[in-house]
């Protein structure tokens, strides 16, 4: 999908509750632990406005300088990578692309502490202050899957899926995947898990967090 696919918009009640524009995204990396020295080997970022309308796509290969990893989940060889920027390198189009928009993908929290990790080693912030994950979501709506994997999420609303773990085609896909859970959540006044992040979110957890336990141990009325 880029910006030139028409994509009709949802109904107007989606926009009016939730007044969001959004950067869905999805990265391909050597492994799943950035903090043991893992890194993006692709990203593809697609924009879309409060009706789900597509704004733009952007994708790109990125060279990790190091083995790209599992190959055959991933499918991006040594070969595929040669000439690939480096992160550090499109870390500012990242920003750019991110900036004043909730940040959207399937398990979020894998593909957020990859990007805090890269932008960071580039020294570019990472503009994100709210984070959706399709999968919360859709854990929310109860939908009658048998699980909350992409490719099922896809198979329940009819999206087809050409190439799983291709950070492109599982962008393309989450798109779709997105607006119909929007849809569905407006349909039921549902609000959406939003993340908050940054230090002010990172408190309002641990408060919340704090308060959870207190009412555990504390005696009814107390």
């Amino acid at each position: 999908m880029t910006a030139l696919d028409p994509t009709p918009p949802l109904p107007r009640a989606v926009a009016r509750r939730y007044r969001h524009r959004y950067a869905v995204l999805d990265v391909e990396t050597t492994g799943l632990r950035p903090e043991a020295g893992d890194r993006v080997v692709q990203v593809a970022v697609t924009l879309l406005d409060a009706r789900g309308v597509v704004e733009r796509s952007w994708s790109t290969l990125v060279d990790p300088q190091r083995d790209p990893g599992p190959v055959d989940v991933h499918g991006i060889t040594r070969e595929r990578l040669a000439g690939a920027p480096r992160f550090a390198e499109v870390a500012p189009t990242v920003a750019e692309l991110l900036t004043g928009r909730v940040f959207v993908a399937h398990n979020a929290g894998f593909d957020w502490k990859f990007l805090r990790s890269e932008m960071s080693a580039a020294g570019v912030p990472l503009p994100s202050r709210q984070r959706l994950c399709t999968w919360r979501l859709a854990k929310q709506l109860d939908l009658p899957v048998e699980n909350l994997k992409l490719s099922t999420l896809a198979a329940h609303w009819g999206i087809e899926q050409v190439r799983a773990h291709d950070a492109v085609d599982d962008t393309r896909v989450l798109v779709e995947v997105l607006r119909e859970e929007l849809a569905a959540a407006q349909r039921g006044r549902a609000r959406l898990p939003l993340w908050r992040v940054g230090r002010r979110g990172v408190l309002t957890r641990l408060v919340s967090r704090w308060g959870r336990r207190v009412r555990r141990v504390l005696p009814r009325g107390a």
